[in-house]
């Protein structure tokens, strides 16, 4: 696990945030997540981004003036996100953290994005989001085939290749839509809903099978 932080902490200063469906899709992003958002809970939403990174959607979410916390296991993914979140003027709450140990909610909103494939165990995760959701809350998940993505930097492949070399065999690498929505629905999860298609222009033209799927936390 010390050898995959390693890789992300450094990934974190390494031109992260120049890739393709990172800044580059920064507007593509807003555009499509906050109004999301905003329809499904309203305004002031507490919103938790498991799996944060560089607080990409937390930051999207924080500047349409959501409570945010945003999480991660890399503390150098978490360094960076602080920094741009406060060159931003945002308040956000930044916490180190795994996926499946999300902090107490109640939450309104749980967002997380191509964080599946890094778990040996997505269930878990996933049922971790549902018990700090509110009754009705909204999860939102996107995630791809990255197994079959062509990242076109050799030396991150390289690299990543190294640090996961031993983790790899444990892990799913890669999530279609119907492999998410199985997930979600074993946690119980209801009206999960394909909203995929709010990308006319795809935010990651290299990854197969990215999806973006919506699910209301059960009225317990």
């Amino acid at each position: 696990m010390s050898t995959i932080i390693d890789y992300w902490n450094d990934r974190a200063r390494r031109g992260y945030d120049q890739q393709p469906g990172q800044d580059p899709a920064r507007d593509l992003w807003a555009k499509r997540i906050g109004p999301l958002v905003a329809d499904a809970v309203g305004p002031g939403a507490r919103v938790l981004d498991s799996g944060c990174g560089t607080g990409f959607l937390a930051r999207i979410l924080a500047a349409e003036g959501h409570l945010v916390t945003g999480q991660d296991a890399s503390p150098g993914m978490l360094a960076v996100a602080a920094e741009r979140g406060s060159a931003e003027g945002l308040d956000v709450r930044w916490l180190t953290g795994v996926a499946d140990e999300p902090p107490a909610g109640p939450f309104d909103v749980v967002v997380t994005r191509n964080v599946l494939w890094t778990l040996p165990d997505a269930q878990r995760a996933v049922d971790s989001w549902a018990e700090v959701l509110r009754p009705g809350g909204l999860l939102v998940v996107s995630d791809g085939r990255w197994n079959a993505a062509d990242v076109g930097d050799s030396a991150t492949e390289q690299r990543f290749g190294a640090s996961y070399s031993d983790a790899a065999p444990t892990l799913p690498m890669g999530f279609d839509f119907a492999g998410c929505a199985a997930l979600v629905g074993r946690a119980g999860f209801v009206d999960r809903t394909d909203r995929t298609a709010l990308f006319d222009t795809a935010p990651y033209p290299s990854a197969p099978g990215f999806f973006l799927l919506s699910a209301r936390s059960p009225w317990r």
